[in-house]
């Protein structure tokens, strides 16, 4: 990660990893290729599969919440009035969802956004229920329901929404879920799919696929300026 200041920036993003995937060979693949750009990157400290058991089994959604907007902060003063945008996968994705809730954030690009229902919310993440968890998600949530949809029907900006052909953790209601959600409100949202893939991306031509499409929207909506 890049130390010191970046007011001269043309846009900064933040990657915020899923749960069980530390995130970092897609955020170094995607610093590598945006810094000589001009953007600003970092990565936000949430858990992920490097993590120590015990810390992952403590934490919360109020905890994971805090510290991705810490994060954010930190990326704002680096990159002082540059664009700002937050790609999330999976939980991260979630968490990019309601930072958008709470935060300037001028573009999001969501990966298989995870949803969670809002009871629960200072219970650690590990201790969710996975049926019923699951059964949430088979159905369609509006934002009236769930806070970090709120926080998308009420985003302004330019969305990118990706989601998998066969995903195996984030079903169909869910994509449709956000979907809904962010056609409220959003300047645009551009939908696409990864076909045959499934929630890891566990094929190199996938990655591929997923960085080509993500490098080209951020250059499109972002990147040149508006």
């Amino acid at each position: 990660m890049t130390d010191g200041s970046d007011a001269t920036a043309i846009a900064a993003l933040l990657v915020l990893p899923g749960w069980d995937d530390d995130g970092r060979s897609q955020y170094e693949r995607l610093e590598r290729d945006l810094a000589p750009r001009g953007w600003a990157c970092s990565r936000a400290d949430l858990p992920d599969a490097s993590w120590p058991d015990a810390e992952r089994h403590a934490a919360n959604r109020e905890q994971n919440l805090s510290q991705t907007l810490h994060d954010f902060d930190a990326l704002v003063a680096r990159a002082t009035d540059a664009p700002l945008c937050a790609l999330g996968f999976s939980y991260g994705g979630y968490m990019a969802a309601l930072l958008a809730g709470q935060r300037a954030v001028d573009a999001l690009v969501l990966r298989c956004p995870a949803l969670y229902p809002d009871e629960d919310w200072l219970r650690p993440k590990e201790e969710l229920d996975k049926q019923e968890l699951d059964d949430y998600r088979s159905r369609l949530h509006s934002p009236s329901t769930n806070r970090a949809l709120a926080a998308c029907a009420g985003f302004a900006g330019d969305v990118l929404l990706v989601s998998c052909e066969h995903d195996e953790v984030i079903p169909p209601p869910v994509i449709e879920s956000y979907a809904r959600a962010l056609s409220h409100r959003a300047r645009s949202v551009t939908r696409h799919v990864l076909a045959g893939a499934d929630h890891e991306l566990s094929e190199r031509r996938w990655q591929d696929e997923y960085h080509a499409k993500v490098l080209d929207w951020l250059g499109r909506r972002v990147g040149a300026g508006r």
